[in-house]
Protein backbone atom coordinates (compact mmCIF):
# COMPACT_ATOMS: atom_id res chain seq x y z
CA UNK A 1 0.00 0.00 0.00
CA UNK A 2 1.40 3.40 -0.88
CA UNK A 3 0.27 6.58 1.06
CA UNK A 4 1.36 9.74 -0.68
CA UNK A 5 1.14 13.17 1.16
CA UNK A 6 1.42 16.31 -0.99
CA UNK A 7 3.43 18.87 1.13
CA UNK A 8 5.80 18.73 3.48
CA UNK A 9 4.27 20.67 6.27
CA UNK A 10 4.38 19.23 10.20
CA UNK A 11 1.27 17.55 9.98
CA UNK A 12 1.98 15.92 6.61
CA UNK A 13 5.18 15.06 7.97
CA UNK A 14 3.77 13.56 11.41
CA UNK A 15 1.26 11.68 9.48
CA UNK A 16 3.67 10.09 6.81
CA UNK A 17 6.27 9.11 10.02
CA UNK A 18 3.15 7.21 11.72
CA UNK A 19 2.14 5.68 8.15
CA UNK A 20 5.86 4.16 7.37
CA UNK A 21 6.39 3.19 10.81
CA UNK A 22 2.83 1.06 10.63
CA UNK A 23 4.49 -0.01 7.68
CA UNK A 24 3.25 1.38 4.57
CA UNK A 25 5.29 2.80 1.61
CA UNK A 26 5.67 6.73 2.07
CA UNK A 27 5.88 9.00 -0.64
CA UNK A 28 6.09 12.96 0.33
CA UNK A 29 6.12 15.82 -2.24
CA UNK A 30 6.79 19.17 -1.66
CA UNK A 31 7.28 22.08 -3.68
CA UNK A 32 9.94 23.77 -2.26
CA UNK A 33 13.29 22.38 -1.39
CA UNK A 34 12.58 22.18 2.53
CA UNK A 35 10.14 20.31 4.87
CA UNK A 36 8.02 22.40 7.51
CA UNK A 37 5.57 24.78 5.16
CA UNK A 38 4.29 27.86 7.22
CA UNK A 39 5.79 26.80 10.36
CA UNK A 40 9.36 26.07 8.99
CA UNK A 41 12.76 27.26 8.67
CA UNK A 42 13.39 29.46 5.30
CA UNK A 43 16.64 30.83 3.26
CA UNK A 44 16.40 34.87 1.42
CA UNK A 45 19.76 35.82 0.07
CA UNK A 46 21.50 33.79 2.21
CA UNK A 47 19.73 34.62 5.73
CA UNK A 48 17.81 31.90 7.58
CA UNK A 49 14.62 32.97 9.91
CA UNK A 50 14.70 30.14 12.30
CA UNK A 51 12.28 30.23 15.69
CA UNK A 52 13.68 28.83 19.06
CA UNK A 53 12.65 27.71 22.06
CA UNK A 54 12.95 29.59 24.95
CA UNK A 55 13.11 28.87 28.77
CA UNK A 56 10.36 29.30 31.58
CA UNK A 57 10.22 32.72 32.74
CA UNK A 58 11.57 34.05 29.77
CA UNK A 59 10.39 37.28 28.51
CA UNK A 60 8.97 36.07 25.37
CA UNK A 61 6.21 38.79 24.06
CA UNK A 62 6.48 42.68 24.97
CA UNK A 63 2.48 44.19 24.24
CA UNK A 64 2.08 47.69 23.71
CA UNK A 65 -1.44 49.29 24.74
CA UNK A 66 -2.36 52.98 25.70
CA UNK A 67 -1.37 52.43 29.25
CA UNK A 68 2.44 50.79 28.94
CA UNK A 69 3.84 48.05 27.65
CA UNK A 70 3.37 44.68 29.25
CA UNK A 71 5.24 41.24 29.53
CA UNK A 72 3.96 38.03 29.15
CA UNK A 73 6.53 35.42 30.04
CA UNK A 74 6.62 31.76 29.40
CA UNK A 75 5.02 29.77 31.93
CA UNK A 76 1.46 30.07 33.12
CA UNK A 77 2.23 31.08 36.63
CA UNK A 78 4.27 33.56 35.54
CA UNK A 79 1.62 34.94 33.09
CA UNK A 80 -0.77 35.83 35.72
CA UNK A 81 1.89 36.84 38.04
CA UNK A 82 2.53 39.39 35.24
CA UNK A 83 -1.07 40.06 34.21
CA UNK A 84 -1.90 40.71 38.17
CA UNK A 85 0.27 43.40 38.18
CA UNK A 86 -0.42 45.31 34.93
CA UNK A 87 -4.05 44.91 35.07
CA UNK A 88 -4.53 44.37 38.70
CA UNK A 89 -6.56 41.47 41.06
CA UNK A 90 -9.80 41.72 38.85
CA UNK A 91 -8.20 39.52 35.71
CA UNK A 92 -7.08 36.97 37.46
CA UNK A 93 -9.94 34.82 37.73
CA UNK A 94 -10.35 35.10 33.71
CA UNK A 95 -6.51 33.89 33.77
CA UNK A 96 -7.96 30.76 36.48
CA UNK A 97 -10.51 29.96 33.87
CA UNK A 98 -7.98 29.86 30.79
CA UNK A 99 -5.42 27.76 32.53
CA UNK A 100 -8.34 24.92 33.65
CA UNK A 101 -9.97 25.07 30.33
CA UNK A 102 -6.43 24.72 28.32
CA UNK A 103 -5.76 22.22 30.49
CA UNK A 104 -8.81 19.95 30.06
CA UNK A 105 -8.28 20.45 26.43
CA UNK A 106 -4.98 19.60 26.00
CA UNK A 107 -5.70 16.11 27.68
CA UNK A 108 -8.71 15.60 25.54
CA UNK A 109 -7.12 16.61 22.12
CA UNK A 110 -5.29 13.62 20.93
CA UNK A 111 -8.08 11.88 21.04
CA UNK A 112 -10.72 14.30 20.13
CA UNK A 113 -12.15 13.66 16.90
CA UNK A 114 -13.11 17.33 15.60
CA UNK A 115 -15.55 17.61 13.39
CA UNK A 116 -15.90 13.82 13.51
CA UNK A 117 -15.68 11.10 10.76
CA UNK A 118 -18.72 8.37 10.66
CA UNK A 119 -16.52 6.17 12.44
CA UNK A 120 -15.56 8.69 15.34
CA UNK A 121 -18.17 9.52 16.24
CA UNK A 122 -18.35 6.11 18.82
CA UNK A 123 -15.02 7.66 20.00
CA UNK A 124 -16.29 11.27 20.51
CA UNK A 125 -19.28 9.60 22.40
CA UNK A 126 -17.01 8.44 24.84
CA UNK A 127 -15.63 11.44 25.54
CA UNK A 128 -18.39 13.00 26.26
CA UNK A 129 -17.87 12.99 30.41
CA UNK A 130 -14.97 15.14 30.09
CA UNK A 131 -16.02 17.03 27.50
CA UNK A 132 -19.53 18.35 29.40
CA UNK A 133 -18.33 20.85 31.66
CA UNK A 134 -16.71 22.46 28.55
CA UNK A 135 -19.90 22.78 26.58
CA UNK A 136 -21.29 26.16 27.54
CA UNK A 137 -17.57 27.35 26.71
CA UNK A 138 -18.21 26.26 22.83
CA UNK A 139 -21.42 28.86 22.51
CA UNK A 140 -20.21 31.90 23.98
CA UNK A 141 -17.91 34.22 22.89
CA UNK A 142 -14.89 35.08 25.21
CA UNK A 143 -15.57 38.95 25.26
CA UNK A 144 -18.34 37.53 27.68
CA UNK A 145 -16.02 36.10 30.20
CA UNK A 146 -14.01 39.25 30.22
CA UNK A 147 -13.17 41.63 33.00
CA UNK A 148 -14.51 45.17 31.53
CA UNK A 149 -11.04 46.56 31.41
CA UNK A 150 -10.47 48.59 28.03
CA UNK A 151 -6.60 47.66 27.95
CA UNK A 152 -7.01 44.30 28.60
CA UNK A 153 -10.06 43.68 25.72
CA UNK A 154 -7.76 45.29 23.82
CA UNK A 155 -4.51 43.19 24.52
CA UNK A 156 -6.89 40.10 24.01
CA UNK A 157 -8.59 40.92 21.03
CA UNK A 158 -5.06 41.53 19.56
CA UNK A 159 -3.17 38.17 21.36
CA UNK A 160 -6.51 36.29 19.83
CA UNK A 161 -6.80 38.25 15.93
CA UNK A 162 -3.15 36.18 15.72
CA UNK A 163 -3.81 32.61 17.22
CA UNK A 164 -8.15 32.56 16.08
CA UNK A 165 -8.23 35.06 13.09
CA UNK A 166 -10.91 37.04 14.49
CA UNK A 167 -10.75 39.40 17.81
CA UNK A 168 -13.79 37.95 19.58
CA UNK A 169 -13.84 33.95 19.13
CA UNK A 170 -15.50 31.22 21.10
CA UNK A 171 -14.43 30.91 24.67
CA UNK A 172 -13.01 27.13 24.72
CA UNK A 173 -11.08 27.66 21.21
CA UNK A 174 -9.78 31.48 23.04
CA UNK A 175 -8.41 29.49 26.09
CA UNK A 176 -6.62 26.90 24.22
CA UNK A 177 -4.98 30.15 21.68
CA UNK A 178 -3.94 32.16 24.79
CA UNK A 179 -1.88 29.18 25.88
CA UNK A 180 -0.13 29.08 22.99
CA UNK A 181 2.76 31.86 24.34
CA UNK A 182 3.45 28.35 26.87
CA UNK A 183 3.63 25.91 24.20
CA UNK A 184 4.76 25.48 20.47
CA UNK A 185 8.08 27.25 19.67
CA UNK A 186 8.95 28.45 22.72
CA UNK A 187 9.30 24.52 23.82
CA UNK A 188 10.54 23.07 20.52
CA UNK A 189 13.96 21.92 21.18
CA UNK A 190 16.12 23.47 18.19
CA UNK A 191 13.30 25.49 16.77
CA UNK A 192 10.60 24.09 14.22
CA UNK A 193 12.61 23.64 11.64
CA UNK A 194 14.74 21.12 13.19
CA UNK A 195 11.66 19.40 14.11
CA UNK A 196 10.64 19.48 10.66
CA UNK A 197 14.37 18.16 9.39
CA UNK A 198 13.92 15.43 12.14
CA UNK A 199 10.56 14.33 11.13
CA UNK A 200 11.50 14.39 7.21
CA UNK A 201 14.36 11.90 8.13
CA UNK A 202 14.45 8.48 6.74
CA UNK A 203 11.41 9.60 4.49
CA UNK A 204 11.04 9.65 1.06
CA UNK A 205 10.88 13.50 0.10
CA UNK A 206 10.87 14.92 -3.24
CA UNK A 207 11.26 18.41 -3.23
CA UNK A 208 10.86 20.62 -5.98
CA UNK A 209 7.68 18.32 -7.05
CA UNK A 210 4.62 20.34 -6.92
CA UNK A 211 1.51 17.95 -7.45
CA UNK A 212 -0.61 19.86 -9.92
CA UNK A 213 -3.87 17.33 -10.29
CA UNK A 214 -5.51 14.26 -8.85
CA UNK A 215 -6.92 11.88 -11.45
CA UNK A 216 -10.26 10.34 -9.97
CA UNK A 217 -11.77 6.97 -10.91
CA UNK A 218 -15.12 5.48 -9.28
CA UNK A 219 -15.08 8.30 -6.59
CA UNK A 220 -11.61 7.83 -5.65
CA UNK A 221 -8.17 8.90 -6.36
CA UNK A 222 -5.59 6.63 -8.08
CA UNK A 223 -2.84 8.93 -9.01
CA UNK A 224 -1.34 12.04 -9.08
CA UNK A 225 -0.04 14.31 -11.63
CA UNK A 226 3.37 16.05 -10.59
CA UNK A 227 5.67 18.40 -11.84
CA UNK A 228 9.44 18.53 -11.08
CA UNK A 229 11.31 22.14 -10.60
CA UNK A 230 14.92 22.43 -9.97
CA UNK A 231 17.52 19.92 -11.92
CA UNK A 232 14.26 18.13 -12.79
CA UNK A 233 12.42 20.91 -14.19
CA UNK A 234 10.04 20.06 -17.07
CA UNK A 235 9.65 16.15 -16.24
CA UNK A 236 6.16 15.35 -15.53
CA UNK A 237 5.29 12.06 -13.55
CA UNK A 238 2.16 10.56 -12.99
CA UNK A 239 2.22 9.17 -9.32
CA UNK A 240 0.27 5.95 -8.38
CA UNK A 241 -1.12 5.77 -4.82
CA UNK A 242 -3.59 3.96 -2.72
CA UNK A 243 -4.23 6.92 -0.18
CA UNK A 244 -3.87 10.62 -0.55
CA UNK A 245 -2.98 13.34 2.21
CA UNK A 246 -3.19 16.61 1.39
CA UNK A 247 -1.36 19.28 3.43
CA UNK A 248 -2.29 22.26 1.00
CA UNK A 249 -5.39 23.42 -0.12
CA UNK A 250 -7.52 20.61 -1.76
CA UNK A 251 -9.02 22.48 -4.55
CA UNK A 252 -6.71 23.29 -7.07
CA UNK A 253 -5.59 19.34 -7.17
CA UNK A 254 -9.38 18.29 -7.10
CA UNK A 255 -10.56 21.14 -9.79
CA UNK A 256 -12.42 22.96 -7.88
CA UNK A 257 -13.05 26.69 -7.57
CA UNK A 258 -10.96 28.00 -4.53
CA UNK A 259 -13.43 28.54 -1.06
CA UNK A 260 -12.34 31.44 0.75
CA UNK A 261 -14.23 32.85 3.52
CA UNK A 262 -15.53 36.35 3.55
CA UNK A 263 -13.96 36.94 6.78
CA UNK A 264 -10.79 35.52 6.20
CA UNK A 265 -7.39 37.52 6.41
CA UNK A 266 -4.54 37.77 4.30
CA UNK A 267 -1.11 38.97 5.76
CA UNK A 268 1.75 41.65 4.70
CA UNK A 269 5.03 41.00 6.25
CA UNK A 270 8.00 42.54 5.80
CA UNK A 271 11.73 40.73 6.79
CA UNK A 272 15.22 42.36 6.96
CA UNK A 273 18.11 42.62 9.03
CA UNK A 274 19.47 44.74 12.14
CA UNK A 275 23.08 45.39 12.08
CA UNK A 276 23.26 44.89 15.96
CA UNK A 277 22.11 42.17 18.25
CA UNK A 278 18.76 43.22 20.70
CA UNK A 279 17.91 41.98 23.62
CA UNK A 280 14.96 40.39 24.14
CA UNK A 281 11.50 40.12 24.31
CA UNK A 282 12.35 38.56 21.09
CA UNK A 283 8.73 39.13 20.54
CA UNK A 284 5.98 42.48 20.21
CA UNK A 285 3.59 43.72 19.51
CA UNK A 286 1.69 46.97 19.21
CA UNK A 287 -1.86 46.83 20.34
CA UNK A 288 -2.22 50.48 20.65
CA UNK A 289 -3.34 50.99 17.19
CA UNK A 290 -4.56 49.33 14.20
CA UNK A 291 -3.62 47.01 12.05
CA UNK A 292 -1.68 45.43 15.19
CA UNK A 293 2.09 44.64 14.16
CA UNK A 294 3.50 41.93 15.17
CA UNK A 295 7.61 41.58 15.16
CA UNK A 296 9.60 39.00 15.47
CA UNK A 297 13.71 39.01 16.34
CA UNK A 298 15.87 36.22 15.54
CA UNK A 299 19.27 37.14 17.03
CA UNK A 300 22.46 35.67 15.19
CA UNK A 301 25.74 36.66 16.26
CA UNK A 302 26.14 40.60 16.25
CA UNK A 303 23.08 40.96 13.68
CA UNK A 304 19.03 40.54 14.44
CA UNK A 305 17.04 39.35 11.90
CA UNK A 306 13.08 40.42 11.93
CA UNK A 307 9.77 39.76 10.33
CA UNK A 308 7.26 42.50 11.01
CA UNK A 309 3.60 41.03 9.87
CA UNK A 310 0.03 43.18 9.73
CA UNK A 311 -3.65 41.41 8.92
CA UNK A 312 -4.49 42.94 5.87
CA UNK A 313 -8.21 42.90 3.90
CA UNK A 314 -7.74 40.18 1.00
CA UNK A 315 -9.83 42.91 -0.64
CA UNK A 316 -7.30 45.72 -0.70
CA UNK A 317 -5.38 42.84 -3.19
CA UNK A 318 -7.48 41.89 -5.51
CA UNK A 319 -7.06 42.43 -9.03
CA UNK A 320 -4.60 44.99 -8.65
CA UNK A 321 -1.57 44.88 -11.20
CA UNK A 322 1.50 46.38 -12.31
CA UNK A 323 1.85 50.14 -10.49
CA UNK A 324 -1.71 50.31 -8.58
CA UNK A 325 -0.08 46.99 -6.85
CA UNK A 326 3.49 48.32 -6.54
CA UNK A 327 1.69 51.38 -4.58
CA UNK A 328 -0.34 49.54 -2.45
CA UNK A 329 2.65 47.96 -0.92
CA UNK A 330 5.05 50.71 -0.79
CA UNK A 331 1.61 52.26 1.43
CA UNK A 332 1.65 49.40 4.05
CA UNK A 333 5.42 48.99 4.12
CA UNK A 334 5.39 52.57 5.22
CA UNK A 335 2.50 52.09 7.43
CA UNK A 336 4.41 48.55 8.89
CA UNK A 337 7.76 50.53 9.43
CA UNK A 338 5.76 53.27 11.58
CA UNK A 339 3.97 50.38 13.38
CA UNK A 340 7.24 48.79 14.37
CA UNK A 341 8.91 51.67 15.01
CA UNK A 342 6.79 51.94 18.18
CA UNK A 343 8.37 48.47 19.01
CA UNK A 344 11.75 49.00 18.56
CA UNK A 345 13.46 52.32 17.68
CA UNK A 346 15.75 52.69 14.69
CA UNK A 347 13.33 49.75 13.32
CA UNK A 348 12.19 52.50 10.15
CA UNK A 349 15.62 53.32 8.91
CA UNK A 350 16.36 50.04 8.14
CA UNK A 351 15.61 49.34 4.35
CA UNK A 352 13.67 45.58 4.46
CA UNK A 353 15.10 42.71 2.57
CA UNK A 354 11.75 42.14 0.69
CA UNK A 355 7.98 42.61 1.78
CA UNK A 356 5.40 39.41 1.15
CA UNK A 357 1.85 40.66 0.21
CA UNK A 358 -1.20 38.34 0.22
CA UNK A 359 -0.15 37.46 -4.08
CA UNK A 360 3.51 36.63 -2.42
CA UNK A 361 1.48 34.28 0.19
CA UNK A 362 -0.42 32.16 -2.54
CA UNK A 363 2.38 31.94 -4.54
CA UNK A 364 4.20 30.16 -1.72
CA UNK A 365 1.42 28.50 0.19
CA UNK A 366 -1.63 28.10 -2.75
CA UNK A 367 -3.72 30.75 -1.39
CA UNK A 368 -3.69 34.04 -0.44
CA UNK A 369 -5.40 33.68 2.78
CA UNK A 370 -3.78 32.76 6.10
CA UNK A 371 -4.60 31.40 9.36
CA UNK A 372 -7.07 28.94 9.39
CA UNK A 373 -10.67 30.03 9.32
CA UNK A 374 -11.89 32.62 11.88
CA UNK A 375 -13.07 30.60 15.17
CA UNK A 376 -16.39 32.30 15.28
CA UNK A 377 -18.03 29.18 16.13
CA UNK A 378 -16.93 25.53 17.17
CA UNK A 379 -18.12 24.01 13.61
CA UNK A 380 -15.83 25.92 11.32
CA UNK A 381 -13.73 23.67 10.16
CA UNK A 382 -13.05 21.52 6.97
CA UNK A 383 -14.13 17.74 7.16
CA UNK A 384 -11.11 15.75 7.24
CA UNK A 385 -12.18 13.09 4.74
CA UNK A 386 -12.28 14.73 0.99
CA UNK A 387 -13.10 11.19 -0.68
CA UNK A 388 -12.57 8.04 0.68
CA UNK A 389 -9.16 7.86 -0.01
CA UNK A 390 -8.38 10.97 -0.17
CA UNK A 391 -7.33 13.17 3.65
CA UNK A 392 -6.96 16.79 4.25
CA UNK A 393 -4.00 17.18 7.45
CA UNK A 394 -2.66 20.97 8.36
CA UNK A 395 -3.46 24.03 9.39
CA UNK A 396 -7.46 24.39 10.31
CA UNK A 397 -8.16 20.80 10.29
CA UNK A 398 -7.70 20.18 14.32
CA UNK A 399 -9.14 23.25 16.73
CA UNK A 400 -6.01 25.03 17.44
CA UNK A 401 -3.23 26.41 15.86
CA UNK A 402 0.71 26.04 15.65
CA UNK A 403 2.52 23.25 16.08
CA UNK A 404 0.61 21.07 18.32
CA UNK A 405 -2.78 21.73 16.15
CA UNK A 406 -0.66 20.92 13.06
CA UNK A 407 0.59 17.43 14.46
CA UNK A 408 -2.41 16.59 15.86
CA UNK A 409 -4.24 16.67 12.37
CA UNK A 410 -1.69 13.94 11.26
CA UNK A 411 -1.88 11.69 13.79
CA UNK A 412 -5.99 11.97 13.38
CA UNK A 413 -5.41 11.89 9.70
CA UNK A 414 -3.01 8.49 10.37
CA UNK A 415 -5.09 6.92 12.47
CA UNK A 416 -8.50 7.25 10.33
CA UNK A 417 -5.99 5.45 7.39
CA UNK A 418 -5.05 3.02 9.72
CA UNK A 419 -8.86 1.88 10.72
CA UNK A 420 -9.61 1.72 6.75
CA UNK A 421 -7.21 -0.50 6.38
CA UNK A 422 -7.95 -2.38 9.55
CA UNK A 423 -4.66 -2.06 11.51
CA UNK A 424 -6.24 -0.43 14.70
CA UNK A 425 -5.03 3.22 13.73
CA UNK A 426 -3.82 3.70 17.37
CA UNK A 427 -1.13 5.98 16.50
CA UNK A 428 0.78 8.00 19.51
CA UNK A 429 3.56 9.95 19.61
CA UNK A 430 5.59 8.52 22.42
CA UNK A 431 5.97 10.30 25.58
CA UNK A 432 9.74 11.62 25.82
CA UNK A 433 10.45 11.20 22.67
CA UNK A 434 12.93 13.11 20.98
CA UNK A 435 11.83 15.66 18.52
CA UNK A 436 10.68 14.10 15.06
CA UNK A 437 10.55 10.85 16.32
CA UNK A 438 6.60 9.63 16.82
CA UNK A 439 5.92 5.74 18.01
CA UNK A 440 3.50 3.78 16.27
CA UNK A 441 1.91 1.75 19.50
Amino acid sequence: MRAVVVGAGIGGLVAARLLQRAGLEVVVLEAHTYPGGLAGDFWHRGFRFPVEPYPEGFPLLEVLLPRGRLLRPVGRDREREAQGEFFGPQVLPFWRWQGERAERLKALAPRLPWPPEGEELAALFRLLPGLFPLLPDLFRRVSRLAPPDSDFRLFLQAQLLIAAQTEDPYALYAALALDLPHLGPVRVPGGVGALARALAEGLEVRYRARATRLLLRGGRAHRVEVAYGGRRRGEKEVLRGDFFLLNVPPEHLLGLPERVPKDAWGAFALYGVLPFRAAPPYYRQNARERPFAFLSLFPEGERTLFSLSLHTPLALWEDLEGEAYRALKARWQERALALGEALLPGLREVEPLFAATPRTYRRFAGRAWVGGYPQTHPFRFPRVRLLANVLRVGEGVFPGQSLPAAALSGLRAARLLLRALGLGGECELAPGASPGEPTYW
